[in-house]
C-alpha cells in the first residue's frame, strides 16, 4: 500500500514535470517568434523563411525520384581530365 503510494506520487511529479517542460519550451519558441518578427519590422525588412531546406529533404527522401516525371537529361559530355600546377596561368 506504502509503495504504491510513493509510486503513484512519483509519476504525478514526473508527469507535472514533462508538462512544465513541454510548455517552458514552447513559450520560449513562441518568444524567439515574436523577437525575430520584432527585430526585422526594426530593420524594415521582410522576414525570410528559407523553404528550399524543406524541398532539398522531401526530395532526398527514397521514392522521391520515383514520384517525379521524367524529363529528358542533358547532352551528355566527355572530356579529358588534365591536372593544373599551382605554377600554371589563370584563364582571364
Amino acid at each position: 500500500m506504502f509503495s504504491a503510494l510513493i509510486s503513484l506520487i512519483f509519476r504525478l511529479v514526473l508527469a507535472v514535470a514533462t508538462v512544465v517542460l513541454v510548455l517552458s519550451l514552447m513559450a520560449v519558441a513562441v518568444l524567439t517568434v515574436i523577437g525575430l518578427l520584432i527585430w526585422s519590422l526594426l530593420r524594415g525588412r521582410k522576414p525570410v523563411i528559407d523553404m528550399g531546406r524543406f524541398h532539398r529533404a522531401r526530395q532526398a527522401r527514397p521514392g522521391f525520384a520515383a514520384r517525379r516525371t521524367s524529363q529528358p537529361m542533358g547532352e551528355v559530355v566527355d572530356v579529358e581530365a588534365r591536372e593544373v600546377s599551382p605554377g600554371s596561368p589563370r584563364l582571364p
